[in-house]
């Protein structure tokens, strides 16, 4: 059961009571709980593939709130908060909106948006990126037969670099309403995106337990407030 933390205002909501996964669902070896936060990935071992730890229900209007905190070595490690999302068939992917965390290889960069990194050699940050990928209409997608993603927003790399905390904890904040979509790294924006097309409206808020070299990503005080 998914915990009310106020009994006047249930349109707020605790996702995660920091003892349980009560109202999630997903993989027992890629997630676990540890001292009161929900750990993706290993610093011993890197995954092979990606998993994601969604809720059991589905929301569409909201402003979802959490902390995360990336623990890596590797300078490419990833991560990210999925919401509006359904579990791909077959498959550990879910197709949804991103709301990503941490860094990537430029040449992915390249391949999923227009923007060409100015250095090539350095991993690049998707701190605070929109991310969209593997719906079933490939057409939003530049080069989906490498696989089915976009870059719909990225926020620009001085903001990148002046508010993220690298190896502390950063607040998340997804504003989703309607076809309006807005993401904050501590309280500042990064992400705003008005969605024309035909994308879902509603599904899972999921935590991203990426595929790579070993790393952990910590998420906590995952709170969610319902928009009519």
């Amino acid at each position: 059961m998914l915990t009310t933390i106020s009994c006047h205002q249930e349109k707020n909501i605790l996702l995660f009571d920091g003892q349980t996964l009560s109202g999630w669902e997903g993989s027992s070896s890629a997630f676990r709980l540890e001292n009161g936060t929900i750990v993706g990935g290993s610093l011993e071992k890197g995954l092979e593939e990606s998993f994601y730890l969604c809720t059991t229900e589905e929301y569409s209007n909201f402003e979802l709130t959490l902390a995360v905190k990336l623990i890596h070595n590797n300078p490419k490690a990833n991560a990210g908060v999925s919401f509006r999302a359904e579990r791909v068939k077959g498959s550990n992917e879910v197709a949804s909106y991103q709301a990503d965390i941490g860094y990537t290889n430029p040449n992915a960069v390249v391949r999923f948006s227009d923007h060409t990194p100015a250095d090539m050699n350095t991993p690049f940050s998707l701190w605070g990126a929109l991310i969209d990928e593997c719906r079933v209409d490939v057409s939003r997608y530049p080069d989906p037969e490498f696989f089915p993603a976009v870059i719909l927003k990225m926020p620009e790399r001085e903001l990148i670099h002046k508010i993220v905390k690298p190896d502390d904890w950063n607040q998340i904040q997804v504003l989703a309403n309607r076809n309006e979509i807005e993401i904050k790294i501590n309280g500042i924006t990064t992400a705003k995106f008005t969605d024309n097309g035909e994308a879902a409206s509603k599904g899972y808020i999921c935590l991203q337990a990426h595929q790579g070299e070993p790393y952990e990503i910590h998420y906590k005080d995952i709170r969610l407030r319902k928009i009519d």
